[in-house]
C-alpha cells in the first residue's frame, strides 16, 4: 500500500498525529501550507471576525493552498487530518 498522510496544524496536535500515521503505515508525509500563513490572532475561533472564523463559515473565503501534490494517482490510501 502507498499511502500519503497529508496534514494541517495549528498548534501542533494534528501534525504529531499524522507523523504517528506515516510511521505505522509506511506513508509519505505532506505538510498543506496556506499561501498566507496564519498569524496567532487568525486562530482565534471566539473571535468571528477572525480569519479562521470566516473561513469556516463562508466557502467562498477559504484559504489558496500553497503547494500541490503531484501525481496523486500513485497513492493507494490518503489520509487527511486538520484541526477540528
Amino acid at each position: 500500500m502507498k499511502a500519503l498522510v497529508a496534514y494541517f496544524s495549528a498548534s501542533g496536535s494534528t501534525e504529531r498525529v499524522a507523523k504517528t500515521i506515516a510511521e505505522v503505515t509506511g506513508g509519505e508525509l505532506y505538510k498543506i501550507k496556506p499561501e498566507t500563513e496564519y498569524k496567532p490572532a487568525d486562530l482565534n475561533w471566539n473571535d468571528p471576525k477572525s480569519r479562521s472564523s470566516v473561513e469556516m463559515n463562508d466557502e467562498k473565503s477559504r484559504p489558496t493552498i500553497a503547494d500541490k501534490v503531484e501525481d496523486m494517482a500513485r497513492y493507494d490510501t490518503v489520509f487527511v487530518g486538520f484541526p477540528i
